[in-house]
């Protein structure tokens, strides 16, 4: 794999929180801001797959009553309060 550099624009506050985690972690600051750039990716397009999932389960049909979700959801709720 072969890696490119790209610049990234970050207000001052951020930047310091950066390093700050950079050097807790005995990294480089690059390393972690790529780190956090690959997991942002990796959640994103899950997420998009997951929204794609929902929208085609939809245009075929395949729903779940709103009542159904609220009652499956208040009975975990109350499970946890007793």
């Amino acid at each position: 794999m072969t890696l490119k550099a790209t610049s990234v624009r970050l207000d001052e506050e951020t930047l310091k929180r950066v390093g700050q985690m950079a050097e807790a972690m005995d990294r480089p600051r690059a390393w972690l801001m790529a780190q956090a750039i690959k997991q942002f990716v990796e959640r994103e397009e899950w997420f998009m797959r997951e929204v794609e999932k929902g929208i085609q389960a939809a245009d075929e049909g395949r729903l779940v009553d709103h009542s159904e979700v609220k009652s499956k959801w208040e009975a975990k709720r109350a499970a946890k309060l007793d």
